[in-house]
């Protein structure tokens, strides 16, 4: 869609002298839903409409937001500013209306930019974007939590929800604001943080990035290159992809990380050991001892998911001991290696994976844990995301799940895309040699019916409507027996 305002000091400025009205369309989102709750637990009035109810949208009715289901060109009457995300296209019934009323039209970023930079506050915050290709949740999530378990009152915005907070925002009357940065529609130009962490950068969403990593590098060449210069920017200088920006940027103020503990980083995480679901390492701070994190969540990768978080934490003052213990009562992001059931000895997990780096790391999370003897088996149900992720990566696809003893794939999850010929659910496990499960999750569900015994681990991976199989399993091994 087309912005009609890219002028975040407008936003600022229409509403220092009154609380004024936003109406979001696609409220029931993580990302809108989050930035709706901010606002109205600020007092601002708070509208919005999408296509069904979630339990995001319950949460901001019980809170006095006036939400419709459904789209309409009466929703937006009354408004004083919309807000859309990329999801929203331009014949929307909602977004011609706001055209005709002449109601300026906001990007979700610009509003978020805005938040960043002041809105609703005296003071602007000091402001941290998390953004990467994976692990961006998880790393915003941890980053909150310093904060929140430091005393500091943060604000956070983060696409997942946390469950020590039981929310995916909070506004609050401290200093810093975190808030995860998506760079899935190249609309991380809008931001200008004042410390930006990037975990990884990696081919990934095709429908937007179709020349690949290249394109995905120009888009964060380009956000660097606009970052003010008292920026910070923290990066992971294991990954390729963030060498490959590195080598084409001039920047002056780069932190690095590493598990590599022979890096030259000036964070490096040593002595790192995998003990089931709990993860721990010693943490040096130029080549010097500062400490030992334990992690109550599982992989490797999420050390150097919490290596990010203590580069910012300490720059911005915090102390070690209290980094140390926020990171020990960290217990996740919902969907992030979440157990959802213990039946008869078999262990179901729900994970957010869907890109194919995420289920590697998930299944090599997986892997450890079994190698601990905690588990037997580990066997993967996938629900691809998308025809042209599953088709723009489908020999990564074919290849991420070597960890899993047993492996089961249904129907693509199509996000409001037309199906690829030829690029399937079907077609990739005739390729695979992966079992098929066709039709429903429920039908699905009844097909797993005495496929796990004691012992497994089965873990329900990708972005879609997958996040209700553990429910249904769960049920069905509890009826079952």
């Amino acid at each position: 869609m087309v912005n009609l305002i890219s002028n975040k000091d407008y936003i600022i400025e229409k509403t220092k002298n009154g609380k004024e009205y936003f109406h979001f369309i696609g409220i029931g989102g993580i990302g809108m839903s989050a930035l709706a709750l901010c606002l109205v637990n600020n007092g601002f009035k708070i509208s919005g409409s999408d296509i069904i109810s979630n339990l995001n949208i319950e949460n901001l009715i019980s809170k006095q937001a006036r939400i419709t289901i459904g789209h309409s060109a009466q929703n937006v009457e009354g408004a004083s500013l919309v807000v859309a995300s990329s999801a929203i296209k331009e014949n929307n019934p909602e977004i011609l209306r706001a055209k005709e009323l002449n109601i300026p039209i906001i990007h979700r970023s610009q509003l978020l930019e805005a938040m960043m930079s002041g809105l609703a506050r005296k003071e602007k915050p000091v402001s941290i974007g998390v953004s990467g290709t994976h692990g961006k949740t998880t790393t915003t999530g941890m980053m909150g939590m310093i904060f929140e378990h430091s005393g500091l009152k943060p604000s956070i915005v983060v696409g997942g929800m946390i469950p020590a907070l039981n929310t995916n925002s909070k506004f609050d009357s401290g200093k810093y604001f975190v808030s995860e940065l998506d760079e899935s529609d190249g609309t991380i130009k809008e931001y200008r943080p004042d410390y930006t962490i990037i975990t990884n950068l990696e081919k990934d969403h095709v429908d937007h990035y179709a020349d690949g990593l290249q394109q995905v590098l120009d888009t964060f060449r380009n956000y660097i290159s606009n970052l003010n210069k008292n920026s910070k920017i923290i990066v992971n200088v294991d990954d390729k992809g963030i060498n490959l920006l590195l080598k084409s940027i001039e920047f002056g103020n780069v932190i690095t990380y590493s598990l590599d503990e022979n890096s030259n980083a000036d964070y490096i995480a040593r002595n790192i050991i995998a003990n089931g679901f709990n993860t721990s390492s010693d943490v040096y701070k130029n080549n010097e001892y500062i400490g030992t994190i334990c992690l109550t969540v599982p992989g490797i990768h999420n050390i150097s998911n919490a290596l990010a978080t203590i580069a910012v934490a300490i720059d911005c003052g915090v102390n070690f001991k209290d980094i140390k213990n926020s990171l020990e009562q960290f217990t996740g992001m919902k969907r992030r290696f979440q157990l959802a059931a213990e039946i008869n000895g078999i262990k179901i997990v729900d994970d957010y994976a869907h890109h194919p780096t995420e289920i590697e790391a998930t299944l090599k999370s997986a892997k450890e844990i079994k190698d601990k003897k905690i588990v037997k088996r580990i066997v993967a149900i996938f629900q691809p995301h998308r025809y042209t992720r599953l088709h723009g990566l489908w020999d990564e696809f074919k290849t991420c799940f070597a960890n899993a003893d047993k492996v089961y794939v249904v129907d693509v999850y199509p996000a409001g895309e037309k199906p690829i010929f030829g690029y399937g659910a079907k077609e990739f496990c005739e390729q695979t040699g992966y079992t098929y499960l066709s039709g429903t999750l429920e039908n699905a569900a009844k097909l797993l019916d005495n496929q796990f015994s004691e012992g497994d681990l089965v873990l329900d991976l990708g972005a879609g409507s997958i996040v209700q199989l553990s429910q249904i399993l769960k049920d069905r091994l509890k009826y079952n027996g």
